[in-house]
């Protein structure tokens, strides 16, 4: 069966997309160890109102000398970087990255932006004959969105919290309505009331109106104080993910106090009066977690706990009960946690987990307990441990270590706990009713499996009403838009109260999703979840097959340790860079990425322009006004997928004369 083979992996994070045409056999599959693949089998074809098909039919492969049709006569010549001997030792071991100069941490050097600048133009110039194609993707992507919609209501309290999208905004709005019968106990069935006589929408923040003025806009936290009075957000306006944090009042939309800067995306509530958040040191490392009283200057805050290992990073975590707020501080296989009472923030951080090496630990409370998810070399999947919170030695197994399932998160409610758990490779969420809480908790009994109506797909926790019996979580699979269901854990019962919806005559039914395995070179079991049209797509060889794949690099390590500094070198991109035939090639990033340096990917495409020996297309485009997640509008993300598209067609010629057909309809699915 020959197909079209997409592989996308991280260059330390970025995005590299590169093509080839691969053979498969009964034996033998081309997939990466460690890799999750997803499989879309096509018909090859595009349409326009007019109803006429342009077959797409597989063509000798393009490369910068063959152009096709579309491609432009006088293309760019490809920027050339000047090579600089940058000579580094380790460990007996010399690398020389001739392109290290590409480096500035500062982003502001004017020979790497005008380099960067050169690439995105020979970008541009390549693609610029597909430019209607793109637009024309676009227009079909864009044509399957309901622009103007919310998201699932969810109560919290004396309100419905939930988020707004405006027809041609790029942002939401963040609203909430009053809960007019909340006596009422939540119900999987509630559905909030807009009614002409029911309480009005507010509009607490948005995001159109505070986005501009910036080419990049993104709000990292959203967190509503326990007295519904406040909120505190953090604003990032350039990308680099270091935040402003600003308080505003509800109802008055002012602001409370000055705003806290130089911080993380970290940030919670401690009772009404205080929050407590992260900041970073000098190279982008969370560090320290500060309490800070509102009202007050930055500059006075307490320092709750200062991280001086720096293999090691913070996060905040906040109870579902509110009861407790959680310091986690964490490595590549070690994790340990300190707690701080909301009651009395002040009274500082405690431990609740120590710190032991190759232990890994995540904690909740409810009650008289916290309960702790440990992981240990030996414990690789996880058992659940429950302690009073008066005696936190006095662990008692509740889930203990099974070699087939691993616990990977836990919810917990006034009267239930839902653990999250993964088995052959799949979600699941198991429900368990919880004694009283001054009863002794020994043992968990029972438990209740929420049912999924896919071969495949995947599960995440969503916040829930703690004092509720509903679990509210999100589900979604290769042809089952994104969901939100809310599930009774004393019935049984789950309810749909939202799905994404897809315009153009989009029907799940017309769509198989299925399960394969694959076997790598050292017999790791790989799976494959593929999803194909039936009654169109031939599963006999002769369609195309677009395969993704995340090749992500399964520990970091440290380099600064002989073991780990030769493991990574194997597989670094730029240090593996040789001299042989590379295939179609993009590269993508982002210009103030404080997780993937743009120089990592800048580097890679540099020397392999200097050392490849075949003549296929190799792009690279950096965003200049974007980070790790690329551009912050909806619609401008759109606006990548469709370019990365039109690049998959372009390289395999495969763009259809689109005629003059510039107000075609969506193709029905």
């Amino acid at each position: 069966m020959s197909s079209f083979y997409l592989y996308r992996r991280g260059i330390r994070g970025c995005c590299v997309i590169t093509l080839a045409t691969v053979s498969y056999c009964q034996n033998r599959q081309p997939v990466r160890q460690g890799a999750c693949v997803y499989a879309t089998l096509f018909p090859v074809s595009f349409r326009t109102s007019s109803c006429q098909k342009f077959p797409l039919l597989p063509a000798p492969a393009l490369n910068i000398y063959s152009m096709s049709p579309t491609t432009p006569m006088k293309l760019k010549s490809p920027p050339v970087a000047k090579k600089v001997d940058h000579v580094m030792e380790l460990f007996g071991d010399v690398r020389v990255d001739h392109h290290y100069w590409l480096r500035d941490d500062s982003r502001s050097n004017f020979e790497i932006l005008s380099h960067l600048q050169e690439e995105n133009a020979y970008t541009d110039s390549f693609m610029s004959a597909t430019k209607q194609f793109e637009q024309h993707v676009l227009a079909e992507i864009r044509g399957r969105i309901k622009e103007d919609d919310i998201s699932a209501p969810r109560r919290k309290g004396p309100y419905y919290y939930y988020t707004r999208t405006l027809e041609g905004k790029e942002y939401v709005q963040h609203c909430r309505r009053y809960v007019s019968n909340k006596e009422v106990q939540p119900s999987v069935h509630d559905v909030m009331p807009t009614g002409p006589n029911d309480p009005p929408e507010y509009v607490i923040l948005d995001e159109n109106v505070k986005a501009q003025g910036h080419e990049y806009y993104s709000i990292g936290a959203f967190k509503v104080s326990p007295n519904h009075k406040l909120v505190a957000y953090a604003e990032d306006t350039k990308g680099d993910e270091i935040y402003t944090v600003y308080v505003i009042d509800v109802e008055t939309r002012n602001p409370v106090g000055k705003p806290l800067t130089g911080v993380t995306s970290s940030l919670e509530w401690a009772g009404n009066e205080f929050l407590v958040y992260i900041t970073m040191d000098e190279i982008h490392r969370a560090d320290k977690a500060w309490l800070h009283k509102l009202g007050t200057d930055q500059s006075s805050d307490f320092s709750l706990y200062h991280e001086k290992d720096d293999k090691f990073c913070l996060d905040l975590q906040a109870s579902e009960s509110e009861k407790y707020l959680f310091v986690v501080s964490d490595s590549r296989n070690t994790r340990f946690v300190f707690y701080i009472d909301v009651s009395m923030p002040e009274n500082g951080a405690k431990i609740l987990t120590p710190r032991v090496d190759g232990i890994d630990t995540s904690v909740g409370h409810r009650g008289k307990h916290f309960f702790i998810r440990r992981r240990t070399d030996e414990l690789f999947n996880s058992e659940l441990l429950v302690c009073p919170v008066n005696d936190i030695s006095a662990t008692t197994v509740l889930i203990p270590h099974r070699e087939s399932i691993k616990i990977w998160d836990v919810q917990l409610f006034a009267d239930h706990l839902a653990v999250y758990e993964r088995e052959n490779g799949l979600p699941k969420i198991t429900a368990y009713h919880l004694p009283a809480v001054d009863e002794p908790l020994t043992s968990l009994k029972g438990g209740r499996v929420v049912d999924f109506i896919d071969p495949v797909y995947c599960v995440d926790s969503e916040e829930s009403e703690f004092s509720s019996s509903i679990l509210r979580f999100s589900y979604s699979s290769l042809r089952t838009p994104h969901s939100v269901y809310e599930y009774d854990m004393n019935t049984g019962s789950s309810v749909l109260k939202k799905i994404e919806t897809v315009l153009g005559g989009f029907d799940s039914c017309n769509y198989v999703t299925e399960r394969k395995w694959a076997k790598a070179s050292d017999g790791t079991q790989i799976p494959l979840s593929i999803v194909y049209k039936k009654d169109i797509v031939k599963l006999d060889g002769s369609h195309p097959l677009l395969l993704y794949g995340y090749g992500s690099y399964e520990e970091w390590g440290d380099p600064r340790k002989e073991e780990f500094y030769f493991y990574m070198k194997s597989y670094s991109p730029v240090d593996n860079v040789k001299h042989q035939n590379y295939p179609h090639i993009l590269v993508t990033a982002g210009l103030h990425d404080p997780r993937v340096m743009y120089s990592e990917p800048a580097k890679f495409v540099a020397k392999l322009r200097d050392m490849k020996t075949d003549h296929n297309v190799l792009l690279f485009k950096c965003e200049l006004s974007a980070g790790h997640f690329s551009k912050s509008g909806r619609f401008e993300k759109l606006q990548e997928d469709a370019f990365t598209y039109t690049f998959l067609m372009k390289v395999l010629n495969m763009i259809p004369d689109l005629g003059s057909g510039q107000n075609d309809e969506p193709v029905p699915l």
